[in-house]
């Protein structure tokens, strides 16, 4: 069962397997979220920390086949299964609040700065990518359907 010290003292390779992202990353979007309305309530039940609702929400999103039951989630955070649906719900909701102000297209000034680092990677012409499945689309979006690639060129 993992506690915000289980989470703040876990290595950096078992946090970002449990959380999908690094400490840092997600610190950062503690601060973000923590102080939204839906994380406060007006009953004595005091809600579970936000930092806490955040790691399941991302351990259960970034799961698949058994690893994402609620049966799993539950057993790894000590929680109920209605609780991890409630807390996935409720992040969602709060991430959505903050989508225009967080995921934003880089400026064509910032692409060439990305490309030209990812080249130096090995990665020519590309100015990013995102880890997790891929979906192959019948058709490229409308805009900015150019920059839609991977590496099984669909």
């Amino acid at each position: 069962m993992y506690t915000m010290n289980d989470l703040q003292t876990l290595s950096s390779e078992r946090f970002r397997h449990l959380c999908r992202t690094t400490h840092e990353s997600f610190e950062e979007l503690v601060a973000k979220i923590q102080d939204d309305k839906n994380f406060q309530n007006s009953s004595q039940n005091k809600q579970c920390n936000p930092a806490i609702q955040l790691a399941v929400a991302l351990s259960r999103l970034g799961s698949n086949g058994n690893g994402a039951t609620l049966g799993k989630i539950g057993m790894l955070f000590g929680i109920r299964h209605g609780d991890i649906v409630f807390f996935t719900k409720r992040v969602i909701q709060i991430l959505m609040k903050l989508k225009h102000k967080v995921i934003v297209w880089p400026t064509i000034e910032k692409q060439r700065e990305m490309s030209q680092a990812m080249q130096a990677e090995g990665f020519p012409g590309c100015i990013g990518f995102i880890d997790g499945s891929l979906i192959p689309l019948s058709q490229h979006p409308p805009n900015d359907g150019e920059a839609y690639f991977y590496q099984k060129k669909r």
